[in-house]
C-alpha cells in the first residue's frame, strides 16, 4: 500500500494527517448516534410510563363502574324480588248477612269489613295484614313477616296470624264454603285460629308434598278465654303446636289433602276449672277434590272434613276431673258451573265439660256467585241443641250472606 501511495505521489506524511482528521469525526458521529438512540430510549420509556398510568387509570373507573352497575343490579334484583314493595296490594270485603234465628227471630247483621295488606319488603322477607271492622269492635285481626328465602326448605313466620292448626280455623269467616264457622271450631279451637306467636315450618324433600309445622304461642284461639293474650307467662303457660300436612294427585283429576293437629299447653289455671293442670287439642283433617279435565276450576266436588279432641281439667259436681271431648263437621260442596255451587254440612260440638251433651246442625247452602268478587249465598241451618240453657236459636235458622270483594284481597293457597 505504502508503495501503491508513493507511487501515485502521496506522501507517508500525507497520509497520516488524513487519518488525524478523520477519525476524531468518525468516533464523534458514533457517539451522536449513541446520544440519539438513548433519547429515542429515554421517549419511549417516557410513553411507557404514561401508557401504564393510563391502563391503571382505566382500571380503576372500570372498578368504579362495576361497582355502580354492581349496585344497580341489585337494586334492580331487588325491585324485581319486591315489584310491590313501594306499592303493595290493597284490597276489603265486605260481609253482611239478614238472618232469621228461630224464637230470637231476625235481624240485618253487619259481620265485618275487613282490609287487606300485602307486599314484599326485599328479597328475604314479605308483609301482610288484614283489620277487620265489625259492628262491636276494630281490631288488627293479622299482621305479620314471613321470611322467603331461608335455607333447607325452612320458613319462618312471627306476628299475628292464624296459627296452621287444622282446615277451617285457619280460614277468614267470609272465605268458607257455608255462611258460619262450624260450632264444632268454635267451642273446641276458639274460633278462628289466631295467636300471638311464631312458627317454623319445614318442607320435606319428598316426591309429594309434605309439611311439617312447629309453632309457640301467648294462646290458640281467637275466642279462648283460658289465657290472658297481653300478659306475660311462664314457658309452661304457653301454647305449643306441631303439625304435619301433605298433599298428593291420585289420578289427573282427583287430589287429597290430609293433616295432623296438635296443640299442647303445658300448664293453665282457669278458676272455674279448679287446680293447675294441662290441656292438648288435637286435630285431623282431610279434604279430597275432583275436577274434571277441562273444567277450568268451575266444575268439580268438594268433600271435606275435621275431627278434633280436647282433653282438660273441668268441674263435675263438687270437685274436678279430666274430661276428653270429641266432635268435628263434615261437609261436601259441588260446583255446577261458573256461577251456581251447593253443599250440605253436618256438624258435632260437644260440650267441653259435658261431652254427652252436643249441638247437632245439619246445614244446606247453595251459592251464587255473580262475579269473582261478588256473591251471594242462601243457607238453611237446623239445630238440635242440647248444651245451651238458652234454646232460642234451636232450630230453624235462615242466612242470606252477601260478600264483596274491592281491590286485591287473597288469603292465599290455604282458601282455595
Amino acid at each position: 500500500m505504502r508503495r501503491w501511495l508513493v507511487m501515485r505521489g502521496f506522501p507517508a506524511t500525507g497520509l497520516l494527517l488524513m487519518l488525524v482528521l478523520l477519525v476524531p469525526h468518525a468516533i464523534h458521529a458514533q457517539d451522536s448516534e449513541i446520544e440519539q438512540l438513548k433519547a429515542m430510549v429515554r421517549d419511549m420509556q417516557q410513553q411507557l410510563r404514561k401508557a401504564l398510568d393510563r391502563i391503571d387509570q382505566l382500571e380503576q373507573e372500570k372498578a368504579s363502574e362495576s361497582a355502580k352497575v354492581g349496585q344497580i343490579e341489585k337494586s334492580v334484583k331487588t325491585i324485581q324480588s319486591a315489584p310491590f314493595a313501594l306499592n303493595p296490594a290493597i284490597g276489603m270485603a265486605i260481609d253482611a248477612t239478614a238472618e232469621y234465628l228461630g224464637k230470637a227471630g231476625g235481624d240485618f247483621n253487619f259481620r265485618s269489613a275487613e282490609i287487606g295488606i300485602s307486599a314484599s319488603i326485599d328479597p328475604f322477607a314479605r308483609g301482610y295484614a288484614f283489620f277487620n271492622g265489625s259492628k262491636d269492635d276494630f281490631e288488627v285481626e293479622e299482621a305479620a313477616i314471613v321470611t322467603t328465602s331461608l335455607p333447607w326448605n325452612l320458613q319462618a313466620r312471627a306476628g299475628r296470624f292464624f296459627a296452621d292448626f287444622g282446615r277451617f280455623p285457619k280460614f277468614h269467616p267470609h272465605e268458607l264454603p257455608v255462611v258460619n264457622m262450624p260450632l264444632s271450631v268454635e267451642r273446641m279451637v276458639g274460633g278462628e285460629s289466631k295467636a300471638d306467636g311464631v312458627e317454623l315450618s319445614y318442607l320435606f324433600p319428598t316426591p309429594v308434598f309434605l309439611r311439617g309445622i312447629l309453632g309457640a304461642y301467648n294462646k290458640l284461639g281467637a275466642e279462648n278465654d283460658r289465657l290472658d293474650n297481653t300478659k306475660p307467662r311462664s314457658w309452661s303457660r304457653f301454647t305449643y303446636l306441631t303439625r304435619l300436612q301433605s298433599y298428593f294427585d291420585l289420578t289427573d283429576d282427583q287430589s287429597i289433602e290430609v293433616g295432623a293437629s296438635f296443640a299442647y299447653t303445658p300448664s293453665l289455671r282457669v278458676p272455674s276449672q279448679g287446680p293447675e293442670g294441662d290441656r292438648s287439642l288435637s286435630g285431623i283433617d282431610i279434604t279430597y277434590r275432583y275436577q274434571p279435565l277441562g273444567s277450568t276450576l268451575y266444575e268439580g266436588v268438594t268433600l271435606g272434613g275435621e275431627f278434633f279432641g280436647n282433653s282438660e281439667r273441668t268441674a263435675a259436681g263438687s270437685g274436678y276431673r279430666r274430661t276428653f271431648a270429641p266432635g268435628g263437621y263434615a261437609y261436601a260442596e259441588a260446583k255446577l258451573n261458573r256461577a251456581w255451587s251447593a253443599g250440605f254440612l253436618f256438624d258435632n260440638a260437644p260440650s267441653l265439660s259435658s261431652p254427652g251433651k252436643k249441638t247437632l246442625s245439619y246445614t244446606p247452602f247453595i251459592t251464587w256467585s255473580l262475579s269473582e268478587f261478588n256473591r251471594l249465598r242462601f243457607q238453611y241451618s237446623f239445630l238440635d241443641d242440647q248444651v245451651r240453657e238458652d234454646k232460642a236459636e234451636r232450630g230453624n235458622q235462615f242466612f242470606l250472606q252477601w260478600t264483596t270483594v274491592l281491590g286485591s284481597h287473597t288469603h292465599g293457597f290455604r282458601t282455595r
